[in-house]
């Protein structure tokens, strides 16, 4: 989904509240991956997998502590507004000491070569609207990215082991590797596709995963996204989600089940 992403002086002002209320209850990091998903539909089938499963409600927001393929898990809907996604992910790293964090769900398909089904594995994010279009260039908002081009980068590690299980999942010719930009609405303009193809090279649209990834980043927890393409992000993206949504949520679910698979005896999150 593709919604409204927060403030950066909001988001701070969360992180440190959250922080200072949750220290002197935090407890060491555990091995638990925190999985996150913006809605229903992409949670259901991981909970429907899941065993052991202890639900916590804290701020409104369900958290599932699950064992998932022989990995600890806690399972979250951050919801589909980038203030609720930085506040989940925020409290899945102090509240629950997760060692990483997945991000799954759909995405509206930006390259011209993707198309909808299709899973890609983020290098890195964007939030394609912190900041301002000038008549010389993109000006960035101070804190809206890591890198000077305003990316935020991903762990190399959970990439690999993405990419690997996704190929195994959906064939490696419906696999890509690429950038994913979030913002504030969904898309469904072909000339806003082919902004956010030129202007930051990207490969899917959505909401949630810049924001999730800045917060993860600020506290060096490792973090990946992963997005099916429900819809082509242009003007038929209304009717393609429709129709899409529900298989490609459910796509993503199941990398990331192969995920844990091979995350099940590694040390490399532990």
């Amino acid at each position: 989904m593709h919604t409204k992403v927060g403030h950066v002086a909001l988001i701070v002002s969360l992180l440190l509240s959250v922080a200072i209320a949750s220290s002197s209850s935090q407890a060491q990091q555990s091995n638990a991956i925190g999985i996150l998903t913006a809605l229903d539909i992409e949670l259901d089938l991981l909970i429907g997998a899941a065993e052991t499963i202890e639900t916590t409600t804290i701020g409104g927001v369900e958290y599932h502590r699950a064992r998932l393929n022989s990995v600890d898990v806690v399972l979250a809907r951050a919801g589909a507004y980038g203030m609720l996604p930085s506040a989940t992910t925020s409290i899945l790293i102090h509240e629950f000491g997760v060692s990483g964090i997945v991000f799954t769900g759909i995405a509206g398909g930006v390259a011209d070569h993707t198309k909808v089904l299709d899973v890609v594995i983020s290098t890195d994010l964007i939030i394609h609207d912190c900041g301002t279009q000038t008549d010389d260039g993109f000006v960035w908002k101070p804190d809206c990215g890591v890198k000077e081009d305003g990316s935020i980068p991903v762990d190399p590690y959970l990439r690999k082991i993405a990419s690997d299980a996704a190929k195994q999942i959906v064939g490696k010719e419906h696999v890509f590797e690429g950038r994913i930009v979030s913002g504030e609405a969904f898309i469904a303009s072909q000339q806003y596709v082919n902004f956010l193809r030129d202007q930051f090279d990207a490969y899917a649209v959505e909401s949630e995963g810049g924001p999730v990834a800045r917060i993860a980043h600020e506290f060096g927890v490792p973090v990946i996204v992963i997005r099916t393409l429900s819809d082509k992000a242009d003007g038929r993206a209304h009717d393609s989600y429709a129709s899409f949504a529900q298989d490609a949520a459910d796509n993503s679910a199941r990398v990331v089940l192969k995920m844990l698979i091979d995350l099940a005896g590694a040390e490399r999150l532990k």
